[in-house]
């Protein structure tokens, strides 16, 4: 697996700096929602799009360092992502390193994604101002396929009664099914005529297979609709999943039950 750093100076004091790494109401502003970021405690920080991270503090020293690991959707590959602040005379070195990316590609993305994180943080700080992104227009996300359930999922997702069986009465039309891609239009009557679009990638990497999913097609959706579904959808994209994953049930209310415990 890789590991991606990305670095930022930030005109502010290193308290200032770990305040808005460690406290939910500054974390809010420029990452994400949680109600509980405390050392070596269960952490569950959410988006606001529906996506969500969810995993463990896993290091914690004031000033210094703070570090997770945790699952992006609570599914799929593990990360271990750790914020390191040094004292310098016109502030604070703020470095971020990500360790847990299969690819290069994946790295690449996620060293682009985290210096742009870190740029909405240093405006949050010197500004006082929200910088959350908005909700993302695609619903992205990796599925860790349990042991011998790889040809199980490629059925289902081959077949289009099981989309309107698993996937809250969606209507499906298979595009292209290969060994290695599903390509599907996806609609509902509650979308009116407007389709959305699934890409399904699969990849065995050090003996795991996994499955990419690309669900697109949001924003199309009438008025505010796509937002909304958008959100609603990877809940329902978990829950129909389950069976096939190694993480079991790993929708956000299984985790957010897990890490209340």
């Amino acid at each position: 697996m890789y590991t991606v750093v990305a670095q930022r100076q930030i005109g502010a004091p290193v308290e200032k700096v770990w305040d808005y790494l460690t406290k939910p109401e500054l974390l809010a502003k420029w990452f994400a929602d949680t109600s509980n970021f405390t050392p070596d405690a269960p952490v569950l920080m959410e988006t606001g799009d529906g996506d969500f991270f969810a995993g463990r503090v896993i290091e914690w020293d004031p000033g210094i360092i703070v570090g997770v690991r945790w699952k992006f959707d609570g599914c799929g590959p593990e990360y271990e992502v750790r914020f390191s602040m040094l004292r310098r005379k016109q502030g604070t070195e703020l470095t971020v390193q990500d360790r847990g990316a299969l690819s290069v590609e994946e790295a690449e993305c996620m060293r682009v994604g985290w210096s742009e994180f870190l740029m909405r943080c240093e405006k949050s700080i010197l500004k006082d101002v929200n910088t959350r992104f908005n909700w993302r227009k695609e619903l992205i996300f990796t599925l860790a396929v349990a042991e011998g359930k790889l040809e199980a999922l490629k059925a289902a997702l081959s077949d289009p009664l099981w989309y309107e069986a698993s996937l809250d009465g969606v209507s499906a039309q298979i595009e292209e099914a290969r060994e290695d891609l599903i390509l599907a239009t996806i609609k509902k009557e509650n979308w009116g005529e407007t389709p959305t679009h699934l890409r399904v990638k699969f990849k065995t990497i050090r003996g795991v297979n996994y499955a990419y999913f690309t669900h697109e097609g949001w924003p199309d959706l009438p008025g505010s609709l796509g937002e909304t579904e958008r959100r609603r959808f990877v809940s329902v994209w978990l829950n129909a999943l389950s069976n096939f994953s190694v993480d079991g049930s790993c929708s956000r209310a299984a985790v957010a039950t897990e890490a209340t415990r």
